[in-house]
């Protein structure tokens, strides 16, 4: 369900969360491990309470089998409406997720970073991953199965990540080109966002033809894997998200999803503005202009 080409399906769902700032925080410190942070989980998967992490990886697991998602919410509110008439309102249907806590994982351990280290670990909907893929799918999974999730199965998946986190300041790529040869213009929009100059009526306001937002994101998604840029996608995406929901808090998950699309589409104008062809770009560009 969760791919690195398509973030913003990811980040959307991670932004009607109700824990929207702790998971988009999580996803996107996830999307920036160096090689050497990467090294330092590994080491510190070895030095976990392997039994305790056992429990609360099952009690995800089992969270997961009775938590639905996005399509069974829709099921559930057409059939309520069949029924009596009184169908799921607009945030209750908004508030559901495509993909479940496991599947989040199991993207973040398959393509948050290079994992250095060979498969010795088990993560749920993924398999056998190295031990460092599996300290940061935990951390993830952790907060996106709260808050139904016990605090202490929360503290048991994420303490290898939280011991790393807090020793070690090179655990995270920085720098300049954190989302790739275009990071200064996405890092523009990330300020823009941050200082309130980007309002949810504006983003609210912009509309595409039917079909248009999505096959331009779809252009953009294979220019970035053309020039390697999914995994700056990914954090330009998750950051500017990020920086929108901490801005808004208020906004509720229905008014959060109205806004993200523009929102999404100015993040990755900027991200290929040098790679996509015009008529894409122009398409993009309607949410600034719309």
């Amino acid at each position: 369900m969760y791919t690195l080409s398509s973030p913003t399906v990811l980040a959307t769902d991670a932004a009607a969360h109700p824990g929207a700032v702790q998971v988009l925080r999580a996803l996107s410190s996830a999307f920036r491990i160096s090689q050497d942070g990467a090294y330092a989980l590994a080491q510190a998967w070895h030095d976990r309470d392997e039994d305790a992490t056992g429990v609360a990886w099952g009690m995800v697991e089992l969270l997961d089998l009775n938590s639905p998602t996005m399509p069974e919410t829709l099921r559930i509110a057409g059939a309520a409406a069949a029924q009596d008439g009184n169908g799921l309102d607009a945030n209750q249907i908004a508030g559901g997720r495509f993909g479940t806590a496991s599947q989040v994982a199991a993207l973040v351990a398959a393509e948050a970073t290079v994992w250095p280290d060979t498969p010795v670990a088990t993560v749920p909907a993924a398999g056998p991953v190295p031990a460092s893929a599996a300290v940061a799918a935990a951390s993830v999974a952790a907060y996106w199965a709260s808050p139904d999730l016990d605090l202490e199965h929360v503290r048991t998946l994420r303490a290898p990540f939280n011991t790393v986190a807090l020793g070690r300041s090179e655990l995270f790529e920085g720098g300049h080109s954190v989302y790739g040869p275009r990071s200064a213009a996405v890092s523009e929009l990330v300020e823009r966002v941050r200082g309130l100059e980007v309002t949810p009526e504006q983003l609210a306001a912009v509309t595409w033809p039917a079909g248009v937002w999505s096959r331009a994101m779809h252009e953009a998604a294979w220019a970035c894997l053309r020039e390697g840029r999914l995994r700056f996608q990914m954090r330009a995406v998750l950051d500017v998200t990020l920086e929108f929901v901490i801005a808004y808090p208020g906004l509720t998950p229905a008014g959060v999803r109205c806004c993200l699309p523009a929102l999404h589409a100015m993040a990755v104008h900027r991200l290929v503005g040098d790679v996509l062809d015009e008529k894409s770009l122009g398409e993009l560009a309607l949410a600034e202009f719309g």
